[in-house]
């Protein structure tokens, strides 16, 4: 645990510097959630819903219960038809944030800064704007972040806006981290003390002193240049008692120690970090503990290394904390090696490869729920630009009845003839968005379809119980669902990315299918696949009909070719397979009782249609049944001809 990387350090320790302690929280939620269950206003309700909200997006450990009362809050809005209030608007920017929808969160924290400066609340306009800063570098904006962030500096200095400009400083130095730029993050950290000291600010300070020290000691190690820093941020936070400041500090230090091969000094602060550390954070033991007995460890001092190793490992247990567990167990193995003790060794490398594979299988799940929460947010953000829409047409429509009712006395004529050349124009514009939300409708019919055939596949592995090449085939099937869910955001696609999902997908079946088919793709060289655009999900479903009616029906070896090349004044895309042909399928089919409805295909030619109208092109496809020299089936060829699209 001791000997991890550089980053991961600041990450963690940076992290737990910046959680806030709440002393009365619970009792404030309480009081909230019991004010609910009253027959309450609606405006009242939305307000408390707010404050709900505020309180537990503020705790790392209750965001789950405060995206739940952020999502009450907007249905709230959006079922009364009341505008949104600023503050519920920045956080759900906070909510889009953390579902990695950046610029959707742009948009909202936009609007919250136009509100405040309307309103005249410069301070909290300024906060807008650092948090706006923020977003734009989350988003990978690093120059226009740090463009942001200046403004905003010489916006508080005119203005005289306190507890801006330092905030607006340590955004520009973790910008700098982020590029490496080792230079200017110090620079901006020393600006960051600065403005601390000139606010008086205590635990800015102390945050400023502690991040100034973290970046010396990766720069140069230089013990008399980074301690007088991290003294004074413990000092600090012994004096504001902020035990969990201290706890961090002291865990930097202790580590610091370590790797300056001082174990008496890193003994001596981490056993001060246990002490400091509140008995309600139990996630702040496991660390320290561990990190003892590694002293122990490397001193020889085996007992005592061991009974830290169980403290580490009890409140490692209890807070599920597999990445702890794993680094745990595996030092405990190196131990236990070192001693030549081997049966030990052995089961606790097993027990770290558990716990391991434990946080593997943790992080995917996090992700299929991190996509599922993306959905519901995107649902939601839909749901609330409806409202908006709604509101905005309410208003306009009260103006422009009243501007009709005067031009009709005037003009009265000339105005009907331009409101129904204006009905005419609508009429036409409604009738093109309603093909492009009938295309996406299709488009998101598809991902479904081709997901529960790809998951049947990983079934097999699973009941094989074959653990190896069940967590390869859930590598790739994870890979397979992140492209998915990236294309299904666009109409049309770079050719390169649908190849990608199509070799990922024919890589999952040839791992289910053993030795049961091989496949090429060719791909003409005039072809440039980055730049060549081809609707998304549209050449898959013919590949899977080949794969699943042609080749896995067949008793002996087949083959699958998929070919681009440019034809006249289109790509040409052949599907070719040796299999046992289309009639062969379709009485394999009848045989079982069960005939079979392409969904996919089905899909994909309604897509092809909806496609040739709505862009004017002329997407064809092109079935042949093919024979070998007796006439005998010999496979089946489909060829797509595909417009250049760019």
């Amino acid at each position: 645990m001791l000997k991890q990387g550089r980053l991961h350090f600041i990450a963690v320790y940076l992290f737990f510097f910046c959680a806030i302690a709440f002393g009365q929280q619970n009792d404030s939620i309480r009081i909230l959630e019991k004010s609910l269950a009253e027959k309450l206003p609606d405006t009242v309700r939305l307000k408390t819903l707010i404050r709900l909200s505020d309180i537990c997006m503020a705790d790392k450990n209750k965001t789950n219960k405060g995206e739940v009362y952020i999502s009450k809050a907007l249905e709230l809005a959006l079922e009364k038809k009341i505008p949104v209030p600023y503050r519920l608007r920045w956080l759900n920017a906070m909510l889009l944030k953390s579902h990695d929808m950046p610029k959707k969160a742009v948009s909202e924290m936009e609007t919250v800064i136009s509100y405040l400066e309307e309103k005249k609340s410069l301070r909290e306009a300024g906060e807008a704007r650092n948090y706006l800063a923020q977003l734009l570098f989350f988003s990978g904006q690093f120059n226009e972040s740090i463009d942001f962030y200046k403004k905003n500096i010489e916006l508080a200095r005119k203005k005289n806006l306190e507890g801006i400009i330092p905030y607006a400083y340590l955004g520009i130095a973790n910008v700098y981290l982020q590029t490496n730029n080792t230079v200017e993050r110090e620079k901006y950290l020393e600006l960051f003390l600065e403005e601390a000291k000139k606010e008086s600010n205590p635990a800015l300070i102390g945050m400023a002193c502690f991040r100034i020290g973290v970046q010396l000691m990766f720069r140069d190690s230089n013990l008399n240049t980074v301690m007088p820093y991290l003294q004074e941020a413990l000092k600090i936070g012994q004096s504001i008692q902020d035990s969990l400041s201290v706890l961090t500090t002291l865990n930097m230090i202790g580590w610091f120690y370590y790797v300056k091969h001082d174990p008496d000094s890193s003994l001596q602060y981490y056993l001060q970090a246990v002490q400091f550390c509140p008995s309600s954070n139990i996630d702040g033991f496991a660390k320290p503990y561990g990190n003892i007995g590694n002293i122990y460890r490397d001193k020889k001092e085996y007992g005592k290394a061991m009974f830290y190793y169980n403290l580490c490992e009890q409140y490692g247990l209890k807070t599920k904390d597999f990445y702890i567990l794993a680094a745990l167990y595996k030092d405990m193995s190196d131990m236990y090696i070192i001693r030549a003790d081997y049966k030990l060794a052995y089961d606790y490398y097993v027990a770290f490869k558990k716990s391991n594979d434990s946080l593997n299988a943790g992080k995917y799940l996090e992700g299929l729920g991190y996509a599922r929460a993306k959905f519901d947010t995107e649902a939601k953000e839909k749901e609330l630009q409806l409202l908006n829409l709604k509101l905005d047409q309410n208003k306009y429509f009260t103006y422009g009845l009243a501007a009709f009712v005067i031009l009709l006395l005037i003009i009265g004529f000339l105005l009907y003839y331009q409101s129904k050349m204006a009905a005419r124009r609508k009429i036409s514009e409604m009738n093109n968005k309603l093909s492009e939300i009938t295309h996406a409708n299709l488009r998101q019919q598809m991902n479904p379809h081709f997901i529960f055939n790809t998951l049947n596949s990983i079934q097999y592995y699973m009941y094989q119980h074959d653990k190896i090449a069940t967590n390869n085939y859930l590598t790739k099937f994870s890979r397979l669902i992140r492209k998915i869910l990236e294309n299904s955001q666009y109409t049309l696609v770079p050719i390169k990315d649908e190849l990608d999902v199509i070799q990922l997908y024919l890589e999952l079946e040839t791992l289910r299918f053993k030795e049961k088919f091989t496949y090429e793709i060719i791909i003409d060289e005039e072809i440039d696949t980055l730049t060549y655009k081809i609707p998304t999900m549209l050449i898959q479903p013919y590949v899977e009909n080949a794969v699943c009616h042609g080749l896995m029906n067949k008793p002996d070896h087949g083959l699958l070719i998929i070919k681009m090349q440019v034809c006249d004044r289109h790509i040409c895309c052949t599907i070719e397979d040796n299999g046992i042909g289309r009639e062969a399928a379709m009485n394999l089919q009848k045989q079982k009782d069960s005939p079979h409805n392409s969904l996919g295909t089905k899909i994909t030619e309604s897509r092809i249609n909806i496609t040739n109208a709505l862009y004017g092109t002329d997407l064809k496809v092109i079935f042949t049944d093919l024979t070998d020299a007796g006439n005998n089936p010999a496979g089946t060829r489909v060829e797509l001809q595909l417009p250049m699209m760019t």
